[in-house]
Order: structure tokens, then sequence, then C-alpha cells
């Protein structure tokens, strides 16, 4: 894949020349680690029904490699800033593809690894709840459920950016949700017997 294969799509903007080249300037720096796509898509958005909040700007990244999917998503009030952000978060997660290239080739099996802590506090809310009535926002399919080794799973995850995936266990064969936890390591979580009683 080359530099002029890059999918780029405006939405919700004026697409202009000067942030196109912007974003095939930023993105051509890391071309050595993402030479092997199969493909690339870059939204450019701009959400004009919140002018001036602090996240009207927004850009995604989609590379879609030959044994993975890496995404990036950024939001924030400066394009530019967004795109900067974007490049240099994708490299990196582009950098831990191909660092495990043998793994993903199926030369040496998945282990499950510790993810690097994650220096946060905790968030403390203190909201009513008692006139709260829970919907359903977003509905997603997953079209591929492939079963994944426990270490490849945490891979994926974190090349998609995800805090969490749904996915089928290949030791157990069982539907399992594997979720990063507040502290940086990993948690899993699936049913006891297949869900059969």
């Amino acid at each position: 894949m080359n530099l002029e294969d890059i999918k780029i799509t405006f939405v919700g903007m004026d697409p202009t020349q000067a942030i196109k080249e912007y974003v095939l300037e930023k993105i051509g720096k890391h071309e050595h680690l993402w030479s092997e796509a199969t493909d690339m898509e870059i939204f450019l958005k701009e959400y004009t029904s919140s002018k001036g909040v602090e996240h009207d700007f927004r850009i995604d990244i989609n590379v879609y490699l030959p044994k993975s999917t890496v995404r990036v998503e950024v939001k924030g009030a400066d394009m530019y800033a967004n795109i900067d952000e974007a490049s240099d978060t994708l490299a990196r997660r582009l950098k831990r593809y191909s660092e495990k290239r043998a793994y993903w080739e199926g030369a040496t099996p998945w282990k499950v690894i510790e993810a690097e802590a994650i220096n946060s506090r905790p968030v403390e809310i203190e909201d009513d709840y008692s006139d709260y009535i829970p919907s359903i926002s977003v509905r997603k399919k997953i079209e591929d459920m492939s079963p994944l080794e426990e270490g490849e799973a945490i891979e994926r995850m974190e090349l998609l950016g995800y805090n969490q995936l749904l996915f089928r266990n290949k030791n157990t064969g069982k539907i399992s949700m594997l979720y990063k936890r507040e502290h940086g390591d990993y948690g899993l979580v699936e049913p006891a017997n297949n869900g059969v009683k």
C-alpha cells in the first residue's frame, strides 16, 4: 500500500487541500510501519452542532493489516493538534503490532502479558440516579468471532484502542469478555458452563 492509496473522507466540514496534505505528511512519516496494510481509511469530522465546544473536531483512522486492524480516534478543539496526536498514537500501535508479528503469524504461541500500569485516580461520581431510565444508545454487531487466544485478544483490544473486547476463547470455546482494569492489568469474564444450566 502507498500514500496515494489512503482514503481520506471529510464529514461535516469543507474538504481543504491544506488539511489533506498535513494528514498525508504526518501519516507518511510512519509509512514503513503500515506499508503491509491492505487498506487505510481516515475520517476528518466536524460536529457543527457543537461549535465552540471542546471536542468539536475528530479524526478516525482505520488501518487494515493482514492479521488485525489498528484503530485510532482523537477528539479536540483543534484539527491540526488532533492529527498530530492521532499520528503519534497510530505509530505506537503499529509498532506494537510489528513487535508481535511472530504471534500474529502463528509462529509463536500467544501468552498473556501484563499491561503497563496506568497512573490515574478513580473518578468520584456523586449523582442521584433515582430518576434515571437506562437506554441503549449504541448497538454494535460483531462481524468476526473467530476464536482467539487470550494474549491475542489483549493485543487486538490494545490495537483497536478499546477498554473491553468480546471474543470467542480459542482454549475454552466460550464467549468471553476481556477488559482493562483501573490499575492497568486485565480481567476476563466468561460463563461458568457455556450458559447451560
